[in-house]
């Protein structure tokens, strides 16, 4: 998009008629249509439509939330059971609007070629989701225009809401029941053309409106993500969010545990981590962000740890105001600054970005 002139790339997942008039009382084939035409005229990448349902995965969840691999991620145990169940979060939904937005762009300082193999050591990484504007605010403008496009289009009073990394909501699992993908082995949602660099948004609404089908699961016997994770947070298709370096980086209010530095410092990230998704196949060709809110902005990609140490709470703000990352606070962004400047070379993964092969650690000190 910013550094490869991606708006000259015909993209089919962007191009879709005119909407016409879909004067009509709540056929949903009809609303389908509205719905998706909409939709991708805003700038949705994706989009797909599901009923409210029960999880099939709900013992699965509570097994999860028991054994405590959430962390500190207290939300998620909260309204679990409405999490679990739309439909007892907003008893009036009868429709699950899925959408997706790709954030995916080339490093800004080397137009059209692939990250450095290894960063800098005094520099931590920004994961790729966090390098523009706070995608919350992206995807929730793009919903509330679909919205009022919806009640301009259907004067007729219907229920609605919209959720963006909010309220009780499994978002993954909508959006694969919705046909945007399937949920990968590195528990993020795939989609078979595109891979997983996307952020995800819905709008639910008491209209009805017809149904997509879910895809098959296509990761085989594909292992990359589990392989290349840096502290075994993965295994098939779950995740211990507190082995996750995204965690500890973002929602790890304490201490990080000793035992995470050395892969923190290895793979270089100050906040997040991209490496399950750097490795996957899927993710060869990605659909380049269309959205100019995505474009990176400085602190991103990477930032200079050193001046970290001195920040002020002033410096914090002007630094993450509007970000994702904001999510991380002063005391975290120094303490993950610290983990990483204890490293005494470089630090980062060489990775084999040209065919997705799993990264090899840098060598570890006396090996």
């Amino acid at each position: 998009m910013n550094t490869g002139g991606a708006h000259s790339i015909s993209n089919p997942l962007r191009e879709a008629p005119r909407a016409g008039s879909y004067r009509f009382h709540h056929d949903p084939t009809r609303v389908c249509l509205f719905i998706k035409d909409t939709a991708r005229r805003l700038g949705f990448d994706l989009v797909g439509i599901t009923e409210p349902a029960a999880s099939p995965f709900q013992d699965h969840v509570r097994r999860w939330i028991a054994a405590g691999r959430h962390g500190q991620m207290n939300y998620l145990a909260a309204n679990l059971e409405s999490r679990l169940d739309i439909r007892k979060a907003f008893p009036a939904v009868r429709s699950v609007v899925c959408v997706a937005m790709s954030y995916y762009q080339e490093e800004p300082s080397s137009p059209g070629a692939k990250p450095p193999p290894r960063i800098a050591g005094r520099q931590g990484r920004i994961a790729r989701y966090a390098w523009g504007r706070d995608y919350h605010r992206v995807l929730r403008a793009g919903l509330l225009k679909l919205e009022r496009a919806l009640r301009r289009e259907f004067p007729e009073q219907f229920e609605s809401r919209i959720y963006v990394d909010t309220g009780p909501c499994m978002e993954r699992e909508l959006a694969a029941r919705a046909g945007l993908g399937w949920i990968g082995r590195n528990t993020l949602l795939i989609n078979p053309r595109h891979g997983s660099w996307f952020v995800l948004g819905e709008l639910l609404t008491s209209l009805p409106a017809d149904t997509d089908t879910s895809l098959p699961d296509r990761c085989g016997t594909c292992t990359r993500c589990i392989d290349a994770c840096p502290t075994d947070a993965l295994w098939s298709y779950q995740l211990d969010a507190t082995r996750c370096l995204s965690y500890h980086t973002l929602e790890n209010r304490g201490e990080i545990p000793e035992e995470f530095h050395q892969p923190m410092q290895q793979a270089g990230y100050i906040i997040g981590c991209d490496i399950c998704q750097t490795v996957c196949p899927y993710n060869r060709r990605p659909l380049p962000a269309g959205d100019p809110d995505f474009i990176a902005a400085a602190p991103a990609p990477a930032i200079s740890l050193d001046p970290i140490e001195q920040w002020r709470q002033s410096d914090w703000d002007s630094q993450t105001r509007g970000r994702a990352f904001r999510r991380a606070k002063l005391d975290m962004w120094k303490r993950n600054a610290a983990i990483l400047r204890r490293s005494s070379s470089e630090t980062g993964l060489a990775i084999d970005y040209s065919e997705n092969k799993p990264p090899v650690a840098a060598p570890r000190a006396g090996a």
